[in-house]
């Protein structure tokens, strides 16, 4: 459900740049009583940003439906997202640590329209010389 949502987000629309899957549901260790935690990359004005937020809400609502009606649980919204900055990347701060991270990397989704996610690889380190000791 997480890429049919982001196939559905008009990036230019609501001033978002990337949309990435984490948590439980991107590890695969989801269970009936879990959300979906999205992370946001955001760009926008803040009117942008409230109309983002009321649509992930629409969206958030229906999917807490759908899981009720399959598992019989009801959480009340069942999207957690997470909005971060281009300084909050360029930062590493908040949950953009997430993006590129070598340990529990966010997986990224395609938005509408747009092309297929590249994988941000992590930073390259510099080659750790030889133990020459033993």
């Amino acid at each position: 459900m997480a890429e049919r949502l982001a196939s559905q987000l008009d990036g230019a629309r609501f001033g978002v740049t990337a949309l990435y899957l984490v948590g439980s549901v991107k590890r695969a260790t989801a269970g009936a009583s879990s959300d979906i935690d999205l992370l946001v990359v955001f760009v926008g004005t803040a009117e942008q940003r409230r109309e983002l937020l009321l649509w992930l809400e629409g969206w958030s609502l229906c999917l807490d439906e759908l899981n009720a009606l399959r598992t019989g649980r009801r959480i009340g919204r069942l999207l957690d997202v997470h909005v971060v900055t281009a300084d909050d990347i360029a930062n590493r701060t908040s949950y953009a640590v997430k993006i590129g991270s070598a340990i529990d990397q966010a997986r990224p989704l395609r938005l509408k329209g747009a092309a297929v996610p590249v994988r941000a690889a992590p930073e390259a380190r510099p080659p750790v010389p030889p133990d020459r000791n033993g």
